[in-house]
């Protein structure tokens, strides 16, 4: 059996022009649609508020001081005594109630690790179902 070549070329080269114009017209349509929803976005944004929350300022009471003076410790342990203590004024400013820092004590955790924990969380989280 003979194959006849032009017919095979013929039905390669139409099936590549079928796929092409496809491919064309798809991209035609979606720019359109495109267009057509980004004017419509552009129209609502225009007639809309501007999307801006406004911020309520908090500011700390000066009556919120230190009553114990604390002992010598490093660097680090400072910055984090004063995320405490802008949280504990912050919280005091927001309830208008008076508070005062008299401690921060590290606390030893022997049984856990911050590792265990998350994978406890995991392990509850992974077999509730059951």
């Amino acid at each position: 059996m003979v194959i006849p070549w032009t017919k095979v070329w013929a039905v390669v080269i139409t099936g590549l022009v079928v796929v092409f114009l496809a491919l064309v017209l798809l991209i035609v349509f979606v720019q359109i649609f495109g267009k057509i929803f980004s004017g419509i976005a552009n129209k609502e944004k225009k007639g809309s508020k501007p999307d801006v929350i406004p911020v309520p300022q908090v500011t700390v009471p000066e009556n919120v001081t230190r009553s114990v003076p604390e002992p010598a410790v490093s660097g680090d342990d400072d910055e984090v005594i004063a995320v405490i203590s802008a949280a504990v004024a912050m919280m005091a400013a927001r309830d208008g109630k008076k508070y005062a820092v008299r401690s921060i004590n590290r606390t030893e955790n022997r049984r856990r690790s911050a590792a265990s924990v998350w994978g406890a969380a995991g392990q509850r989280e992974n077999t509730l179902p059951f």
